[in-house]
């Protein structure tokens, strides 16, 4: 990335209202004359025999890229507007490309089985899952986002950082958030491992890790935006680098590298630079080798360690330094033959969705005994109750129930996802509204903290944290609660670095 190209922040990408409802009305078009099709002609997809998922994939995948296209055509398009961000990052090569890994066999997952009669309801899932997303375009169209938005924005603060006061209140918050995961590692609430008895306060703790995010990405954003870096701003950055493989060793995760180099790139776009051709295809190649190194640690890690049964501090970290060493000392094809084997295996999620459509008729019944039963209006409503007040609080929400009742092995939490958890609770009607909230959310973070007239460092710092609130591998239910509360502590860490801030400028 060449930070001698810099430019202002014009709004270019400021969204105009119903600029996306001509993708809108096409697709919704296209979709309901897919599923008469589908639904009328099924014959015709079954004499496609093993590529019976083929042509699903094709529409899906032109549907879920149809937003960078419209983007770009438009001359605004940005890497981490949410109906490009979230596509590239998840839905079209979990799904789109997922499709073509079941279609070819790669890695064979075997909840696959688990299906009933896949050659109809693997192509039904991956049209539900276009339904959700053409839900997700159309709350994001509708101007009640954007609203609420430009509502907050007159009454919120009009100041703002400059970038040399952001380094104090960003290294407070890296501290602060290291000290919050290494008490999370202690209390086994964090890493590779989980507690059978849930904390008063664990939820508490799982939180306010995010205020490391926050640091990690203003701190980025304050190196990027700075004209002049001295010696202190370059140890800084070595520091934030060192604390990279850090994370990922402790939380033993797969994605753990790439969410890091993703702030790192979020920070970089939002500071106004824009890289040329050449950078844009090495930031590519260090986001796959961050991707393929998560995945062959993870990965390695998971059979190092065995379960997510809680151990010592001690043990964690020894496990670390063991996977370290096996890492190093294996044949570096087997290890990365079996990364590319897991993470075909990690990028496909069409399959378990397609065992929640193709079972719940059969499993409906039994949901209530499993605690699952109506859990999107049951996680709303008792959601907002603390723990700390509600001691036996209910996990209506249980991942490991879900998955002992839908995939017969609960230990392991096999991908949700929105669109099931919709399907389960409302019917094919639900995934659709259920996801328009989604792209309301995304057009009130977008016009509030990017495509705003009134530009802030600190709107910048915010927005990537509540971006990535949005999952499309968990419950529905989450969304809500999850958000109130990552919103919350966003806030208060600004209000935390504005202090610090503002004492700076002072003493110039």
């Amino acid at each position: 990335m060449n930070p001698a190209r810099t430019i202002p922040n014009t709004n270019i990408n400021a969204p105009r209202r119903g600029s996306l409802f001509p993708v809108l009305a096409l697709w919704s078009i296209a979709l309901v004359a897919g599923f008469v099709f589908f639904v009328f002609d099924e014959g015709i997809t079954r004499s496609l025999g093993g590529y019976y998922l083929v042509p699903w994939a094709i529409v899906a995948g032109t549907l879920f890229l149809s937003p960078s296209i419209y983007l770009f055509y438009k001359g605004r398009f940005d890497l981490f507007h949410p109906l490009v961000y979230s596509v590239w990052v998840y839905i079209f090569p979990v799904f789109a490309v997922g499709a073509f890994l079941i279609t070819f066999e790669f890695g064979h997952p075997y909840v696959i089985d688990l299906v009933v009669d896949p050659e109809y309801y693997l192509p039904l899932s991956l049209m539900l899952v276009a339904l959700g997303f053409l839900g997700v375009i159309a709350g994001y169209a509708l101007p009640f986002g954007e609203w609420v938005a430009r509502w907050l924005e007159r009454i919120g603060p009009k100041s703002d950082w400059d970038p040399g006061s952001m380094w104090l209140g960003g290294l407070l918050l890296i501290v602060f958030g290291l000290g919050i995961d290494i008490l999370g590692f202690v209390q086994g609430v964090l890493g590779f491992q989980r507690v059978t008895e849930i904390g008063a306060y664990d939820a508490l703790v799982t939180f306010l890790s995010i205020v490391f995010n926050v640091g990690f990405i203003m701190l980025w954003l304050a190196f990027f935006k700075s004209e002049r870096k001295g010696p202190i701003f370059y140890l800084i950055i070595v520091f934030l680098l060192a604390l990279i493989p850090l994370k990922m060793g402790l939380q033993g995760g797969r994605s753990s590298l790439m969410v890091s180099v993703l702030s790192i790139g979020a920070a970089y776009w939002y500071s106004g630079r824009r890289p040329k051709a050449s950078h844009t295809v090495i930031f590519g190649l260090i986001l796959f080798l961050s991707i393929v190194i998560g995945i062959i640690y993870g990965t390695a890690f998971r059979h190092i360690k065995g379960s997510e049964e809680r151990v010592d501090a001690g043990d964690y970290v020894g496990q670390v330094f063991m996977t370290l060493d096996y890492v190093a000392s294996s044949d570096i094809s087997y290890i990365t033959s079996d990364g590319l084997t897991s993470l075909g295996q990690r990028m496909e999620n069409l399959s378990s969705l397609g065992v929640v459509i193709s079972n719940y008729e059969m499993m409906e019944p039994y949901e209530e005994s499993y605690g699952l039963k109506n859990n999107i209006y049951n996680d709303v409503v008792t959601a907002f109750i603390p723990r700390a007040i509600w001691a036996d609080k209910p996990p209506t929400s249980d991942a490991r129930a879900y998955s002992d009742l839908y995939f017969k092995y609960s230990e392991n939490s096999f991908a949700i996802t929105p669109f099931g958890d919709l399907y389960r609770n409302f019917g094919i009607i639900g995934i659709p509204l259920g996801m328009m909230v989604f792209g309301i959310y995304y057009r009130f973070i977008y016009s509030g903290l990017i495509a705003t007239p009134e530009p802030r460092l600190w709107k910048s710092v915010a927005y990537y944290p509540l971006l990535t609130i949005v999952s499309y591998e968990t419950f529905y239910a989450t969304f809500i609660p999850v958000a109130i509360r990552v919103i919350a502590v966003v806030f208060i860490s600004l209000l935390i670095v504005s202090f610090f801030a503002r004492k700076i400028n002072s003493n110039r």
